[in-house]
């Protein structure tokens, strides 16, 4: 994103997200830091804590800093000199909330470059932006304001909804359906050959052919070096609103549930269906053929390798309901002590 370089009051930004200033209404605003690392006449925010813990927070940041921080933690005593304090309803939202006035998203260059290969059989909508080196197949459909940055590449018969991005190098293989305001970051690979072979007496394993396509429904984000595998004979699925991090693995057939998460180096197995609002914690593994419902929220590095039939939290390997793990993890810790004394 593109910074600004813009000065807002303090007051602005407190009636921008609805805020209850504590503190300075005229301090100058000139950009977003973290708390970690508060720069003066910056804003930044407290998320969660105790209001002690919050306390202590505010404490240690320099003069000319302001701070959203959520009613449940508001100061109950003045802020140190020079802090000025936010008070909102929820903090991360209201901070989110503030980028606009201080970033801005970068505008690609409308039209086709003159090294792009568009097959003439191809559409293109309007206010389109085909970067350098870009190839597009026969019989792809493209829709408005589509972004396809360098050496992105479509095969045949892709379609691609309004608003969509493909950043460099993204490879969508031939007949994905991708649907509005999609976004897929560098490298990454939709609709590669799912991973099937069957012993063959001659052969000794012989390739499954892979004859299904990826659909892809509207305002999904896959990051960098994904890949996401077609369906051996029907399709792969990913739900509209799903989020998935760097380096992620969707078997073939696989089912992802509407706004579930998929956070880096995890990896779904074939034909698993996983429901709504799903939570894939960071090298987690899930095998291929099970279920997971709606709500389950998997912990990062474990491994799921049967069904998940109601909604909580799951860890282990392999993965069990957070709360037996936990009280597992005690057992053994107990265990350990018991045989130091002997």
């Amino acid at each position: 994103m593109r910074n600004l370089n813009t000065t807002h009051a303090l007051s602005y930004l407190a009636e921008h997200i609805g805020a209850k200033i504590i503190g300075d209404e005229t301090l100058t605003i000139t950009g977003l830091c973290t708390l970690e690392n508060s720069i003066p006449h910056n804003i930044t925010f407290i998320r969660s804590e105790s209001k002690e813990t919050a306390q202590r927070s505010l404490a240690q940041l320099p003069p000319d800093v302001a701070v959203i921080v959520p009613e449940s933690i508001a100061p109950t005593i003045p802020p140190p000199k020079g802090v000025s304090v936010l008070v909102v309803q929820e903090s991360y939202s209201a901070f989110l909330n503030l980028i606009p006035l201080f970033f801005a998203e970068e505008s690609p260059t409308l039209g086709i470059h003159p090294t792009a290969y568009i097959d003439p059989t191809a559409s293109i909508g309007e206010g389109a932006s085909i970067g350098p080196f870009v190839y597009i197949a026969p019989r792809c459909s493209i829709g408005k304001n589509v972004t396809m940055h360098g050496h992105s590449r479509l095969y045949e018969d892709v379609t691609l909804g309004d608003g969509v991005t493909l950043y460099g190098g993204v490879s969508i293989r031939h007949g994905t359906r991708i649907k509005d305001r999609v976004t897929i970051h560098d490298n990454t690979v939709i609709g590669a050959d799912g991973f099937g072979y069957t012993p063959d007496p001659k052969l000794g394993l012989r390739k499954v052919p892979q004859l299904g396509i990826v659909i892809i429904e509207s305002d999904v984000e896959i990051g960098a070096n994904s890949c996401v595998d077609r369906g051996a004979f029907g399709p792969t699925v990913i739900g509209r609103g799903v989020k998935i991090d760097n380096l992620c693995q969707i078997g073939h057939n696989t089912m992802v549930g509407n706004f579930s998460i998929v956070c880096g180096g995890s990896a779904i197995g074939g034909s698993t269906k996983v429901g709504d609002g799903v939570i894939v914690g960071g090298k987690a593994g899930i095998a291929d053929h099970v279920t997971i419902s709606s709500g389950v929220r998997i912990g990062g590095g474990s491994a799921v390798l049967s069904s998940l039939k109601e909604a909580g939290d799951y860890i282990g390997y392999p993965a069990i309901k957070a709360s037996e793990w936990r009280r597992m993890q005690v057992s053994i810790r107990n265990l350990n002590r018991a045989g130091r004394k002997k």
